[in-house]
């Protein structure tokens, strides 16, 4: 069961204004982060139960060419036990959109142009500092390049030359666990409704397996650690109007065999309430009780996100 409990304020001037895809929590702090941002993070204090951004603390991500116009299509963050920042691009292509001011030739042309950005291909890690909500020195950060093994896996590459919204690769979620990070793909959806989640079980020498989860072909379009597994948020794959959901999931591969020694959990707790025309896409974890957690969630296409918080129940077999 999911519980809205109230909205909450993000005060100051919020650039990513309606265009928030990405948070993350941590000590009194939040990071924001936007798919139309460019290269840049905000960071929120708790201040009096409201959050206010700080401008001094906004984090410049590294430049990576000399086309300063590519944004970096922020979609996922997660921060480890040792406060390392992971932010995640979608690695996607895109089609461009038809538009009703253009021509019908003009729209036939665009409808057949795929773009590739080479900036969306990337994972950073930054380190923050809890009490300050800094940066701390800039030789911590790094950028990590799972292009090449997207290309080459026998599942995945053969949806990397595809579009993301026509079920091409798409990665919405990120979340950490010491030095494992779980990816989490809005698409591809495979055949009996399979979302692939990455598990790259060292970040720093790229070895990873692919772990799935059933959404009832929603895709994955954020994920989180908690205590026992991860809370997912589901939505649709392309530009569909499938509801938002939350799922508790335990971390194992749902994909069934005879020889299984571990039964994998994935459990729904219930529908986000989403105004029109918005996107549930973010989640923090701010508190965990044994019965239930304390969720924030953010929305894409509200102004300032539009954060509310939540009460979401833990599954029966977690209580």
């Amino acid at each position: 069961m999911i519980k809205e409990l109230k909205a909450v304020e993000f005060k100051g001037s919020i650039e990513q204004d309606e265009d928030i895809s990405a948070i993350a929590s941590f000590g009194n702090f939040l990071a924001l982060g936007s798919d139309e941002s460019k290269r840049k993070i905000q960071i929120l204090e708790n201040v009096n139960s409201s959050y206010q951004v700080r401008d001094d603390l906004t984090i410049e991500l590294p430049v990576l060419s000399q086309n300063e116009g590519q944004e970096i299509d922020i979609e996922g963050m997660a921060i480890s036990k040792d406060n390392t920042l992971f932010v995640i691009g979608s690695h996607s292509l895109k089609r461009s959109k038809v538009k009703a001011s253009k021509t019908y030739l003009e729209n036939r042309n665009r409808i057949a142009r795929v773009i590739s950005e080479e900036r969306k291909n990337n994972i950073f890690k930054l380190t923050l500092d809890p009490q300050t909500g800094l940066e701390q020195a800039t030789e911590t950060r790094q950028i990590i390049n799972i292009k090449e093994i997207l290309a080459e896996d026998s599942i995945l590459g053969r949806f990397v030359q595809i579009p993301s919204k026509e079920n091409g690769i798409d990665i919405e979620g990120i979340a950490a666990d010491g030095n494992t990070l779980y990816l989490g793909f809005r698409g591809p959806v495979l055949r009996l409704n399979y979302v692939p989640v990455m598990v790259l079980e060292d970040y720093q020498s790229l070895e990873y397996e692919l772990r799935f989860v059933n959404l009832q072909g929603n895709g994955i379009r954020d994920l989180t650690k908690v205590k026992d597994g991860f809370l997912i948020i589901a939505g649709a794959v392309g530009d569909g109007l499938n509801p938002y959901q939350i799922y508790f999931w335990n971390g194992l591969d749902t994909i069934p065999g005879i020889d299984q020694q571990q039964s994998a959990q994935i459990t729904l707790l219930g529908e986000i309430p989403t105004p029109h025309g918005a996107k549930a896409e973010g989640i923090a974890v701010l508190s965990e009780t044994s019965s239930a957690y304390q969720v924030m969630i953010v929305y894409d296409g509200l102004p300032c996100g539009a954060p509310k918080l939540f009460q979401v129940t833990k599954p029966a077999l977690l209580q």
